[in-house]
């Protein structure tokens, strides 16, 4: 079992938070973060499971490099919910979603194709057409 510092689990969290659900986060600073001479591999895995177990989502799925220069894209799954309506409207939003869909579709070789940079901005465009959802809950009846 590899022991993650929960500062750095803080410190991508944040980072996501401040770049409006979506971040990209350097090999290098996740080492720098953990106080390690080298990251391997196996910590570079723990990080993903457990940003993933506080609902957030990686890209590429499974992390296969754990060089420095290498990076990926923390997101909030929430920027995958669009409305219809403003896809069919916008060919620019739609492109984004085929984009996404087609990179995130790729087998895990495949997705260390797809640039982080373009995935998080085509991610990104999308988040201009979330849908509208209002909630209303259905009031009790006071005399039943």
């Amino acid at each position: 079992m590899v022991y993650v510092r929960t500062s750095t689990l803080n410190w991508i969290e944040g980072a996501v938070n401040s770049n409006n659900g979506a971040a990209i986060i350097r090999n290098a600073s996740v080492r720098d973060r953990e106080g390690k001479d080298r990251l391997r591999l196996t910590r570079l895995q723990a990080v993903r499971n457990l940003v993933v177990r506080r609902g957030l989502r990686t890209f590429p799925d499974r992390l296969l490099h754990s060089g420095e220069s290498w990076s990926f894209v923390v997101y909030r799954p929430e920027l995958l919910v669009v409305d219809v309506g403003v896809l069919a409207d916008d060919p620019e939003k739609r492109a984004a979603l085929e984009f996404v869909m087609d990179a995130l579709n790729q087998n895990p070789h495949g997705q260390f194709l797809v640039s982080e940079h373009s995935f998080r901005s085509k991610l990104l465009k999308l988040a201009s057409a979330h849908p509208e959802i209002s909630w209303q809950f259905k009031q009790q009846d006071a005399a039943a």
